[in-house]
C-alpha cells in the first residue's frame, strides 16, 4: 500500500499537468506587464492613421511638491509611441499607479 500511493500521486500529477500549465499561460497572457518604466516608449505626437504605431496618452494630476511648487495639485500630461500594445498597457499601469487619473478620455492606448 505504501508503494502504490506515491505511484498513484505521480500518475495523477502527470495527467493533470497539461491542464495546470494551460491555466498558467492564460493568466500570464491576461496579466498587464508591471515592469514598464514611466519613461518607456518614445516622445511623439499622434502618428498618422495606418502607421501601425501604438499611441499612448495619459492625463492626470500630482501633488508632488517638486513639480507643483507647493500648490495642491498640478496637471501632468504624457504622450508616448510604442511598438506593441502590451508595452503601452504596462506603461499605462505604471502611470495610473504613480499619478491620480484625470480626464478618462485622455487615458488609453490606440493602434494608429
Amino acid at each position: 500500500m505504501k508503494r502504490i500511493t506515491p505511484i498513484l500521486v505521480f500518475g495523477l500529477a502527470v495527467l493533470l499537468q497539461p491542464s495546470l500549465l494551460s491555466a498558467d499561460i492564460s493568466q500570464a497572457q491576461a496579466a498587464v506587464r508591471k515592469n514598464v518604466s514611466e519613461y518607456a516608449g518614445e516622445r511623439c505626437n499622434a502618428p498618422p492613421v495606418g502607421s501601425g504605431i501604438v499611441f499612448g496618452r495619459y492625463s492626470g494630476t500630482t501633488d508632488n511638491p517638486m513639480i507643483s511648487f507647493g500648490d495642491d495639485q498640478t496637471t501632468v500630461s504624457f504622450q508616448r509611441c510604442f511598438g506593441s500594445m502590451d508595452e503601452c498597457q504596462g506603461w499605462l499601469y505604471t502611470m495610473r499607479s504613480k499619478y491620480t487619473d484625470g480626464n478618462s478620455v485622455l487615458i488609453g492606448c490606440k493602434r494608429r
